[in-house]
């Protein structure tokens, strides 16, 4: 009997939003840097180190923020997901996930998860599952986002055939 093919893992990210967080990261860098030098020089030197340390960490702040929002991604292999959301990371085996979901109207992809108190017993999708955001798989992608859906999916149904059970 042949050994089934290991599972490759698959990596989504946003396209548009990499593309947007970028944009924003340099103009706040950019903007920041010309509104400092369109200061007359005598207003300039009254700003104190720590004042202007307390400038440059808020800039830092904001900047992180945003490339951490756009560096969200979604990763699948046969385990399950680890689903990264800006600066916070999850994992979920498979058998802790319940559907894929991408509805018109949506921003983004969710996966609905199964209640952590009872994962074996009966529930109801609506009212009993968490759902876990996937910023990574962003609906203004369009088609790259549907396609990542369905890979997902997929790999949902073929984890579900051969019983995957990890933790």
């Amino acid at each position: 009997m042949p050994t089934p093919e290991p599972v490759r893992p698959v990596v989504f990210k946003p396209r548009r939003l990499r593309v947007v967080g970028g944009v924003v990261a340099i103009a706040l860098v950019a903007l920041t840097f010309y509104g400092w030098f369109a200061l007359p020089r005598e207003i300039r030197v009254l700003f104190t180190f720590s004042q202007l340390l307390t400038l440059l960490g808020f800039l830092g702040v904001l900047v992180l923020v945003v490339l951490g929002v756009a560096a969200s991604s979604v990763r699948a292999d046969a385990v399950g997901l680890r689903v990264r959301n800006g600066l916070r990371v999850h994992h979920h085996p498979w058998s802790d996930v319940h559907r894929i979901v991408l509805r018109p109207g949506d921003a983004w992809a969710f996966a609905l998860l199964r209640p952590a108190d009872a994962p074996n017993q009966e529930f109801t999708a609506d009212l009993d599952t968490q759902k876990r955001f996937l910023v990574g798989i962003q609906a203004g992608d369009g088609a790259y986002a549907q396609q990542a859906v369905d890979e997902l999916r997929r790999r949902l149904a073929a984890a579900r055939a051969t019983g995957s059970r990890a933790t």
